[in-house]
């Protein structure tokens, strides 16, 4: 047992601004009843009894181990002093929040022989769970399962997606609103079929609504006018080329003042636009915020990012609703960190651009015009340069955004990334290859880092330090005066809101990716988060980004709160790299396998470089396949498909041999680095 785990810094200089920014008569019992704790998506707990001056008392309650391999992503819904987390496999689990003792466990009925890749891959992810009435609901695959809150028992099971023929699989929460629960899904970049967002009762889970995020066989007529209009944006000959895409796998928020439903839309796939129709414009509904009529999913307005995408920098990510101060008074706005630098704001009656400014640095484009269109670098549109090849950076990931709603600040978790795209028409995923690891490789800073960006003025008010690794957790802000983060190292931070210097850290025992929780019961603040291995969310890509080793640990949840001195989980013992079984294969196949083990999506789940994040997927640098025979059983024949491990019965025998050298010359290669 460690028992200097956390530090604090006492800032007596700020107790009056501590104090002066909590509630007058703090609430004996609050809940934190949807992702974000409101609909809008802010990430704010009006509470302050954990503020800049007492965070240096904060301490943990209790610890507790979850029943699952992956470590846990989705923020902590609490409702009436119970904590319901959801998990991979169609699981929700409910743990009391004083103790943290487990209630009761569901785990969905959910065969996945058979079933389509994306669906596999959806099969091993959850970004969190929605709270309604009596009922806590969970994606799962390609279904929405309602379980009652107190006993664990479904109530009612509704299909989106098609499991086998659609591609499709759904990796986010749901959302709800208005007597809804709305739901998107994961294509993951194949183009093998339409995006859609679909609206189901929340109390029957009867489908309501449907809402195409592209248009349908140009050579047919289409659904309706809107489509029309949209078909015309794809140019010529697409559709023997990509169905379209534009997925809505993750940012769906709800505006309970409008009764709209913002959702962030993924990019066209194939990446390159040379893949795609020729002469397109804008292929809506591609890489846009779009506004629905939340009770009928009627279009409202759409705003487009990025034209002619050719760098996945998709808009499915980080939309949050506020009400912003403007000239003649208060103005409700769409605030919107994605993929590609840059932070937005929207007008929310009609998604007028009102402006917008660089997030992280920015290669893709120069800036954004007056309408918010992007003034595109002719450097950057590799495509046309003759290589195929060309720079991506990422700047914030799904990882949720938090807001100060009395300073109108906006707390991103950034993410630098810099990564080199390439065309591959093998690939599965976006008929691209993506070398995640290119900036670490080619000297090039790679950091997280929490950034506070004004949307009234459209400047960054502060950077926090940098981080190590670029992937961290989701963020909360309290009324304390502090924004506080989860870290790839398994550190749980505390940043003053005011300057982003750091107050407060403590190190829980495993990776986070998840944004922590905070609500009072019977009087006391506390902040729950899950840890683990991070493995719930899509990992394998970025094992090494994601955690540190010692930090991929089995999934826990821990709750804090002052005074807390309960021992603290031990970060796990990094275990040498036994000798390989089978001899060392033929270097030159393995360099063909390499490139197969990305084309084929096998680094979704256990990693690039064979490094997995933990989680079901085995570590081949531990577990290599014990012989070629027992390989093909499974990768061929598909003997493991009941656990999740897709069967790719048409791979040809050189392929599969191939990919068989690569994992097991990975295997010696750790081995001899012990």
């Amino acid at each position: 047992m460690r028992k200097l785990m956390c530090s604090g810094l006492m800032l007596l200089s700020l107790a009056g601004a501590a104090l002066s920014q909590a509630p007058a008569t703090p609430p004996a019992n609050t809940d934190w009843l949807f992702l974000g704790n409101g609909p809008d998506m802010q990430h704010h707990a009006e509470l302050g009894q954990i503020n800049r001056v007492s965070v240096r008392k904060l301490g943990l309650a209790w610890a507790v181990d979850m029943p699952t391999p992956n470590g846990l992503v989705g923020n902590p819904l609490i409702k009436d002093g119970v904590i319901y987390q959801g998990g991979p496999f169609g699981q929700i689990y409910a743990n009391d929040l004083k103790t943290g003792k487990q209630l009761w466990v569901f785990k969905a009925d959910m065969p996945v022989a058979g079933t389509s890749f994306s669906n596999y891959i959806a099969y091993h992810m959850n970004r969190g769970i929605a709270l309604s009435g009596d009922d806590v609901i969970i994606a799962a695959n390609c279904d929405l399962i309602a379980v009652d809150q107190k006993t664990g028992k479904q109530h009612w099971r509704s299909q989106s997606c098609d499991t086998k023929g659609d591609n499709l699989g759904i990796t986010a929460a749901p959302r709800v609103g208005d007597g809804l629960v709305f739901t998107g899904n994961a294509c993951m970049d194949a183009g093998d079929g339409r995006g859609f967002v679909d609206a189901f009762d929340v109390r029957t889970g009867e489908r309501k609504w449907r809402f195409y995020t592209a248009p349908s066989d140009p050579s047919k007529p289409q659904d309706s006018p809107l489509y029309e209009m949209a078909a015309k944006t794809w140019g010529e000959g697409w559709y023997g080329k990509t169905k379209g895409c534009a997925s809505v796998w993750e940012a769906i928020t709800f505006d309970e003042k409008l009764h709209q439903v913002y959702i962030g839309t993924g990019g066209p796939a194939p990446w390159q636009p040379s893949n795609r129709g020729k002469d397109a414009g804008d292929e809506l509904f591609t890489n846009s915020i779009v506004a629905l009529d939340a009770r009928t999913g009627t279009y409202k307005w759409h705003f487009k990012q990025v034209p002619q995408d050719a760098w996945n920098y998709e808009a499915s990510n980080g939309i949050m609703v506020a009400d912003l101060p403007e000239k003649g008074g208060p103005r409700r706005v769409v605030l919107n960190v994605p993929k590609n630098g840059f932070g937005y704001v929207l007008d929310a009656q009609n998604g007028k651009f009102l402006r917008g400014t660089k997030i992280e640095p920015v290669q893709w484009a120069k800036g954004l015009d007056a309408d918010g269109r992007p003034i595109i670098n002719p450097a950057a549109e590799y495509w046309k340069n003759g290589t195929n090849k060309g720079l991506v950076q990422y700047s914030h990931g799904w990882e949720a955004l938090a807001y100060d709603p009395a300073a109108h600040t906006v707390f991103i978790p950034a993410t630098v990334m810099p990564m080199l795209v390439s065309y591959d028409p093998k690939a599965i995923v976006g008929g691209t290859e993506l070398d995640y690891y290119y900036g670490s490789r080619a000297g090039l800073p790679v950091y997280g880092e929490v950034v506070a960006w004004d949307p009234v003025a459209n400047k960054v008010k502060w950077r926090a330090p940098k981080a190590r690794l670029p992937m961290n957790g989701g963020l909360l802000h309290l009324a304390g005066g502090l924004v506080f983060q989860g870290m790839a190292d398994g550190r749980l931070v505390a940043y003053d809101s005011k300057t982003g210097k750091e107050v407060w850290s403590c190190q829980t025992g495993g990776a986070i990716r998840s944004a922590p929780s905070s609500v009072m019961i019977d009087g006391v603040q506390y902040i729950v988060v899950a840890t683990g291995n991070g493995a719930a969310a899509a990992t394998g890509y970025v094992a090494n980004y994601v955690a540190t080793p010692e930090a991929r640990t089995r999934p826990r949840l821990l709750a804090f709160r002052l005074g807390g001195d309960a021992p603290y989980p031990a970060l796990a013992t990094i275990r040498p790299v036994p000798e390989p079984r089978v001899p060392r294969q033929d270097r030159e196949q393995a360099k063909i396998g390499e490139k197969l083990f990305t084309a084929y999506g096998c680094e979704v789940c256990h990693g690039i470089e064979a490094v997995a994040p933990g989680g079901r997927a085995p570590s081949f640098l531990y577990v290599p396949p014990a012989n070629a025979a027992m390989f093909r059983t499974v990768v061929k024949g598909g003997a493991l498909q009941a656990t999740g491990m897709p069967q790719f019965a048409d791979m040809p025998d050189e392929d599969l041999n191939a990919l068989f050298a690569y994992i097991i010359n990975q295997a010696w290669e750790a081995h001899d680095r012990k």
